[in-house]
């Protein structure tokens, strides 16, 4: 099983820093390499796979050459129909896989200068695609599950039986 690329060392490699000094055209192209890997880096059509496609040279898409259809890097993806740059997005991957343990959406729409709505919806969408990826392989092997208790005391049960004689201020059901 491929793992997903979000979990892959080349994403951990990507750097904040590297990825905001880039500029748009070497960010589609980061992008595209990153998206394409599994054919070289070379552009191939998400509806139909085929590799036969040309690029348009005034805007950044791609026609397939098998099924006639037009398609761009983010096409088939979590970002298709996106509205942020192509940079934010490698940028929101980046803090995304780099973060030690996670990343909030409050802090990811800090860091991106983005809204908390839209950094809850990226967040999200880089979740799901992970837990997609997972959720598609079988564990084997020796697998190791640890347990824990969480909790703390049971509660006494709260029954009707019980609390038929208490009202508010009435003092027949205090101790002494």
């Amino acid at each position: 099983m491929a793992q997903h690329f979000l979990l892959s060392a080349a994403a951990r490699t990507l750097s904040l820093k590297g990825i905001m000094q880039m500029s748009d055209d070497e960010a589609h192209a980061a992008f595209a390499a990153i998206r394409f890997a599994g054919n070289g880096g070379e552009a191939f059509c998400p509806r139909c796979g085929c590799a036969a496609v040309y690029a348009y040279t005034v805007r950044r898409i791609w026609k397939c050459q098998g099924c006639r259809r037009q398609f761009s890097v983010t096409s088939g993806t979590i970002f298709a129909n996106r509205k942020l740059p192509i940079r934010d997005y490698l940028a929101a991957i980046a803090l995304f896989v780099n973060a030690a343990k996670g990343i909030s959406a409050l802090q990811l729409g800090r860091d991106l200068e983005v809204s908390y709505k839209v950094a809850f919806v990226l967040a999200h969408k880089l979740r799901e695609a992970i837990g997609a990826e997972q959720i598609k392989g079988r564990l084997s092997g020796v697998v190791e599950v640890d347990g824990a208790y969480v909790g703390g005391h049971l509660r006494q049960e709260n029954e009707a039986k019980d609390r038929k004689d208490r009202k508010r201020g009435d003092e027949a059901h205090l101790p002494r």
